[in-house]
């Protein structure tokens, strides 16, 4: 198991949470622990007192200034016509291409062509 720990978004494909585990990387579905309809607040809360790293398709979970102190989050902007098959794709060519340490205390938007990343702290 790799040091990252993730929690994966209810606006993410559930079969995700297996790409993200195949990787060596542990990871939790809100949906699975009672949190699949909670507020943002509510799940940025957990991944803090969890030391998870948010994955979602919600551009809200990158305002630092409504969440100050923030856990990090992947956020993907990807089109709408998105399947689950081409997110988990784009998750997977993510994921390898970058090091545990570039995605720890960070804001990262993965977009088609390429990411940008905003450090916190």
């Amino acid at each position: 198991m790799r040091k990252i720990k993730f929690l994966l978004d209810a606006d993410m494909p559930r079969s995700s949470a297996e790409v993200i585990r195949n990787l060596g990387y542990e990871v939790e579905d809100v949906r699975d622990i009672g949190l699949g309809a909670a507020k943002d607040r509510e799940i940025i809360e957990y991944a803090l007192r969890n030391k998870q790293i948010i994955i979602t398709r919600d551009v809200d979970f990158g305002e630092i200034l409504r969440y100050p102190k923030h856990p990090g989050a992947i956020i993907f902007r990807l089109p709408y016509t998105y399947t689950a098959k081409e997110i988990n794709k784009k998750l997977k060519e993510f994921l390898t291409s970058v090091s545990d340490k570039e995605v720890e205390n960070a804001i990262i938007i993965v977009e088609l062509s390429r990411y940008r990343k905003r450090r916190l702290k």
